[in-house]
């Protein structure tokens, strides 16, 4: 079986654009943000997933690690990160 290629600049970017440039999952970022946004494999490319779109998010740094590591590994420095529920005013 061959591995996936890699996504392209062009690819990720249409991905972001896509999602608004809003993590799936929290709901931070924006386009003029300063939160570290990362274009994720649903199925990771390692088991067999593809570059289709609909196997593509947008996750930002923590979501993205917490995803893959089961927490935050801090190998970001994060600018902000505001989680959904409390922009909605939720505790």
């Amino acid at each position: 079986m061959s591995k996936t290629p890699r996504l392209s600049r062009e690819e990720r970017y249409a991905i972001l654009e896509r999602d608004t440039f809003h993590c799936v999952v929290c709901g931070s970022g924006g386009k003029s943000s300063r939160v570290i946004l990362e274009v994720d494999h649903i199925i990771p490319r390692s088991a067999g997933g593809s570059n289709h779109p609909n196997n593509l998010q947008t996750l930002c740094v923590v979501c993205h690690d917490i995803k893959h590591y089961g927490k935050w590994t801090g190998r970001a420095v994060m600018f902000e990160h505001t989680y959904r529920r409390q922009s909605e005013g939720e505790e």
